[in-house]
C-alpha cells in the first residue's frame, strides 16, 4: 500500500449544501407575444360579419324611427368602420388594436344596452349577446371551450339578425310574436274577440295570428289608442279610438275628413286612395284608404269611421307597404267586424228636453204630433225658432240625427187651396233649395186634405233626404217636414211617414183652433 506523501493536502471534504462557486444564469424574460391569439382572430372574423350584417340593414332599412346618440345612421356607419379596421387587424394577427378592440367592446356593452334597455329591451338583449360573445373571444388567451361558447353566443345573435334583415326585405317576420313578448308589448293568447274600454263596442281578430298590445304599450306608443291588437310577424295592427261628445250627434263626413286633413298634416308623404262607405255601417261609416310616409316609416292604411251620437270612432288598420297586401284581407276583416256598444244610453241634446206624455200640441194653434217612437226627443223653442223662425214645434230623434218639424200658417178668411199650396211649396223647394222632387202624391191616411212630396237636396254639402207633409184645410196650412241624411233616410223612413202619417189639424171651428 503506498503512502500518501506528507507535503500533499488532505482532500477537501465535499459539501452538497455549499453554495455554488460560480454565479446563476439570468432566468429568460418572458415577452409578450407579437401575434393574436386564435380566439382573438374568430373575434377580428366575427367583428367584419358584424359590420357587414350592419351595413345591410342600413341599406335595406327604409326607416330609421327615433335615433339615439348610438343608433343615428351616421353612428352606426362610423361604428362600422371602426369595427372593420380593429376586424382587419386582429384577422392579420396584430395585436396593436386589440385594447382598443376590447374598449369598444366594452363601451358597446354599456353604453348602447343602457340606451336600448328602456326603449326597446330586446335590442339591449341582442347587444349583450354580440358584446358578450365577442369579450369571451377577445380576453386573454382563450381555450377551446370558451371559444366554442363565444361562437356559439354570436351565431345565436346573427340568426337574428339574419332573421331581422329577412322580415325587413320580404315584410314577413315569423319569430316576432317571440320577440314582442320577450319586449312586454304583447299578451300571450291569441287576441278573439276584442271589447273596448272607454266603451264596450267589439272588434274580432280573424285568426290566432292576433294578439292583444298591453295597454301600457299601446298608451306609450300613442296615447289615445283605447285598443290596440297587432299580427307581429306581418307589423300589421288595428288600434281603436274612442271619442265622446255627450249630446252631440257625430257626422261621419265630417269624421272622415278630419283624419285625412290630420293624415296630411302628420306625414312626411300622404297619398289619399279612395273613401268610401264602410260595407257593415253604410249609414254611419266610412272606409278611407291611404299612403303615407311618417317619420320615415312607409305604410298603408284603411282607416275606419263611425260616428254616431255621442260617439265617433275611429278604427285604425295599418302594416308597411311591402306587407300590406298580404295583410289586407285580414286588416278589412277586423274593421268590418266593429260592432257599436249595446250597453250605453245615451243623453238628450242640450237643445232638446224629454217628450210629454201622448202627442206634442202645437204652439200656435191646436195641432197634434205623434212621436213614432220613445227614441224622439223635443227640441225647445229658443234653439228651433234659432235654427227655423217659422218651425212652431220641432222633433228629433238624436241617435239617427233625424227630425221632425211644423210650419203653421193661417190665411184669416180664406180657403187654402191644397193644390196651389203644393205647388208653391215645390215651387220653393225647386228655387230656393235647389232640390229634386222624386214623388207627389195624395197622402195615404188623409188623401182628401193632404200631399206627400219626396225630396232630395243638398244644404251645406250635406246629401239630405226630405219628406213634406202638405196639409190644407180652411184658412189653415200645414207643413211637417220630416228629413236625415241621404245614407241614414232609408233606416228611418218608416218613422218619419208615421209622423206625417198620424199628423192631427185643428178642428175647422178657426175660433177652437187659434191658441190665444
Amino acid at each position: 500500500m503506498t503512502n500518501q506523501a506528507p507535503d500533499v493536502p488532505p482532500p477537501l471534504e465535499a459539501n452538497a449544501y455549499a453554495p455554488p462557486t460560480a454565479p446563476l444564469r439570468e432566468p429568460p424574460v418572458l415577452s409578450t407575444p407579437d401575434t393574436t391569439t386564435p380566439a382573438q382572430r374568430i373575434a377580428g372574423g366575427l367583428l367584419i360579419v358584424n359590420t357587414v350584417l350592419l351595413l345591410i340593414e342600413l341599406a335595406v332599412r327604409k326607416n330609421h324611427p327615433d335615433p339615439g346618440v348610438f343608433s343615428s345612421p351616421a353612428a352606426l356607419i362610423g361604428s362600422a368602420l371602426i369595427d372593420s379596421l380593429i376586424g382587419t387587424s386582429l384577422l392579420y394577427r396584430s395585436r396593436k388594436l386589440l385594447p382598443w378592440a376590447i374598449v369598444r367592446v366594452v363601451i358597446g356593452l354599456v353604453a348602447m344596452t343602457a340606451q336600448a334597455a328602456f326603449k326597446d329591451p330586446f335590442l339591449a338583449g341582442m347587444q349583450v349577446l354580440v358584446c358578450s360573445s365577442l369579450l369571451l373571444l377577445l380576453l386573454g388567451d382563450a381555450s377551446k371551450p370558451r371559444m366554442a361558447v363565444g361562437g356559439a353566443v354570436f351565431g345565436v345573435y346573427a340568426l337574428l339578425r339574419v332573421l331581422g334583415l329577412s322580415a325587413e326585405i320580404t315584410g314577413t317576420n315569423p319569430i316576432a310574436v317571440f320577440i314582442w313578448q320577450a319586449r312586454g308589448d304583447i299578451e300571450s293568447t291569441p287576441a278573439g274577440v276584442v271589447t273596448g274600454d272607454a266603451s264596450h263596442y267589439r272588434l274580432r281578430a280573424p285568426s290566432d295570428r292576433w294578439r292583444l298590445r298591453k295597454p301600457e304599450a299601446a298608451k306609450k306608443d300613442n296615447a289615445l289608442a283605447d285598443r290596440w291588437i297587432s299580427r307581429p310577424d306581418l307589423d300589421a295592427h288595428v288600434l281603436v279610438i274612442a271619442e265622446k261628445v255627450p249630446g252631440m250627434m257625430v257626422l261621419p263626413d265630417a269624421l272622415a275628413d278630419a283624419v285625412i286633413k290630420n293624415g296630411k298634416t302628420t306625414a312626411t308623404a300622404f297619398e289619399f286612395v279612395d273613401r268610401t262607405p264602410l260595407r257593415t255601417h253604410p249609414e254611419n261609416g266610412r272606409l278611407v284608404h291611404t299612403r303615407s310616409t311618417t317619420s320615415g316609416i312607409e305604410i298603408e292604411s284603411l282607416t275606419a269611421v263611425v260616428a254616431t251620437y255621442e260617439r265617433g270612432y275611429q278604427i285604425l288598420a295599418f302594416a308597411p307597404r311591402q306587407s300590406f297586401a298580404q295583410a289586407e284581407p285580414e286588416l278589412r276583416a277586423i274593421v268590418e267586424s266593429f260592432e257599436l256598444p249595446t250597453d250605453e244610453t245615451p243623453g238628450l241634446p242640450a237643445d232638446a228636453e224629454p217628450l210629454p206624455p201622448g202627442k206634442v200640441t202645437g204652439v200656435s194653434t191646436n195641432y197634434t204630433l205623434t212621436p213614432p217612437s220613445d227614441a224622439w226627443a223635443l227640441r225647445k223653442a229658443e234653439a228651433t225658432q234659432k235654427d227655423n223662425p217659422l218651425a212652431d214645434r220641432w222633433i228629433v230623434r238624436p241617435d239617427k240625427d233625424a227630425h221632425v218639424f211644423v210650419v203653421a200658417e193661417h190665411a184669416p178668411g180664406a180657403v187654402v187651396d191644397l193644390e196651389k199650396y203644393a205647388d208653391a211649396v215645390a215651387s220653393s223647394i225647386l228655387e230656393r233649395m235647389h232640390g229634386t222632387i222624386t214623388s207627389r202624391e195624395p197622402l195615404r191616411t188623409d188623401p182628401k186634405n193632404a200631399r206627400l212630396l219626396l225630396v232630395h237636396a243638398e244644404t251645406e254639402g250635406m246629401k239630405l233626404a226630405y219628406a213634406y207633409g202638405l196639409f190644407a184645410r180652411g184658412d189653415r196650412a200645414f207643413q211637417v217636414i220630416a228629413f236625415a241624411r241621404t245614407e241614414v233616410f232609408a233606416s228611418v223612413k218608416d218613422e218619419l211617414l208615421e209622423a206625417i202619417e198620424t199628423f192631427e189639424m185643428p178642428p175647422e171651428n178657426t175660433a177652437a183652433s187659434t191658441k190665444r
